[in-house]
């Protein structure tokens, strides 16, 4: 389990994931169309989040399936998604567990992927 405390520690950020920003932009039709550019990369430490850790009163598009610690940076928000190889988790909250600002611990959703 990736605890505040297992968090801190550098050796468990050893999966390289991809920070991924969404944009719209118009589709010529009247409408708009989402495309997601990259942002950043950085290594982070994934922990897939136990039945009995599941936050209360999610709904069911909204289940936290992996916490993912990465060392701190600005510029990260809900809404966000991660991509590690073809796997990809839109971050849902963000939190700093020792309030230190050396890492942060995103709670996530696991996506259907890329096809």
């Amino acid at each position: 389990m990736l605890s505040a405390a297992g968090a801190t520690h550098a050796g468990r950020l050893r999966h390289r994931m991809i920070l991924e920003r969404a944009t719209r932009t118009p589709d010529g039709a009247g409408g708009e169309a989402l495309a997601w550019s990259e942002a950043a990369r950085f290594f982070a430490a994934i922990v897939p989040v136990r039945a009995e850790e599941r936050v209360a009163g999610e709904g069911p598009g909204d289940r936290v399936t992996h916490r993912i610690a990465i060392r701190h940076r600005s510029g990260i928000a809900a809404g966000d998604r991660l991509r590690l190889g073809a796997r990809l988790f839109t971050i849902r909250t963000i939190h700093d567990p020792q309030e230190d600002g050396r890492f942060l611990v995103c709670l996530a959703t696991e996506d259907g992927g890329l096809s």
